[in-house]
């Protein structure tokens, strides 16, 4: 199956703000940033960031317009079927976009959805599979909530655990406006869905502008994310703040340190997170994908 290209997105901000090359968007995203007040950090925040990607389940689910899970391996199999086919028609107007990250999590999905008045636009059908040949690693930037998040990078052989969300053009645009630090675009390659035979050849996938995090020069890989065949390092979400924090603001600062400074001042952590963390971010390549540059610039 081929992921609908290009996507559905009729926000005109939205177009523009992907669009942006870097340093329009380095623009960008400053001012964003400046905007943002100082916010009081306490322990259960910092726990939360150290908690990243969050808790999922460990295979397919559907989230449904309550916000209740239900999942799949729980139904019978023509049950299954048919809320698979349902969900992924290639006839239907829902999207396939991979979830790497926290985008996985039904909290999260519930929480960016659960305004809309429409129920399908609450509703998510979640598939677990394998992505090849890519791994899962962290961000060279922390987001607002003090987290390093997940973006791929290109890994020969590695077959890494994601979710394959089926989402509305509503649903689709909306997780689009929440990944601001983000590229959209396609990428082909096999995703292959767990114990049901089927695969697919295209997703839609966010990756970081920031790129991937490297240690010696190599991508690390998100410990909480498993993968067979993997041949990067993986470490913990405190284990790779603890990295960040010494590398910005210096040797034997803690990943507590580092949280609390991006709740209280993220904007003016900018300066030291370009000479490190940036530095160190791989940026995303490869020969699978197509990025998406606003509007209808690319056919099918």
């Amino acid at each position: 199956m081929s992921a609908t290209w290009p996507p559905p997105i009729a926000e005109p901000e939205l177009i523009e703000r992907l669009a942006m090359d870097d340093e329009q968007f380095r623009t960008y995203i400053t001012t964003f940033l400046a905007a943002i007040p100082p916010r009081i950090c306490d322990e259960a925040a910092f726990e939360w960031a150290c908690a990243y990607p969050w808790v999922r389940p460990a295979g397919s689910y559907l989230l449904s317009a309550d916000g209740g899970v239900e999942l799949l391996a729980e139904l019978g199999e023509r049950e299954r079927e048919r809320l698979i086919e349902r969900h992924a028609a290639p006839d239907g107007e829902r999207l396939p976009l991979l979830a790497i990250g926290s985008n996985a999590a039904p909290e999260t999905l519930q929480r960016k959805f659960a305004h809309f008045p429409e129920p399908a636009d609450r509703i998510v059908l979640a598939v677990h599979g394998r992505l090849h040949e890519f791994d899962v690693g962290y961000a060279a930037q922390p987001a607002l909530y003090g987290a390093l998040p997940a973006t791929i990078f290109a890994s020969p052989g590695t077959a890494v655990a994601a979710m394959l969300l089926w989402v509305t053009p509503t649903q689709f645009t909306q997780l689009t406006w929440s990944e601001l630090s983000y590229r959209l675009g396609r990428l082909r390659t096999r995703f292959e869905v767990d114990d049901a035979g089927e695969h697919f050849d295209e997703v839609l996938v966010f990756v970081s502008r920031w790129g991937a995090l490297t240690v010696d020069d190599a991508p690390v890989a998100l410990a909480a994310v498993p993968a067979q065949r993997r041949t990067a390092t993986a470490l913990t979400q405190r284990e790779v703040l603890e990295l960040a924090a010494a590398m910005t603001l210096g040797p034997g600062t803690s990943a507590e340190e580092l949280v609390h400074a991006v709740f209280s001042d993220l904007a003016g952590l900018g300066p030291a997170f370009a000479t490190t963390l940036h530095r160190a971010g791989l940026p995303f390549a490869s020969e699978r994908w197509t990025p998406y540059a606003g509007g209808d610039q690319f056919p099918p």
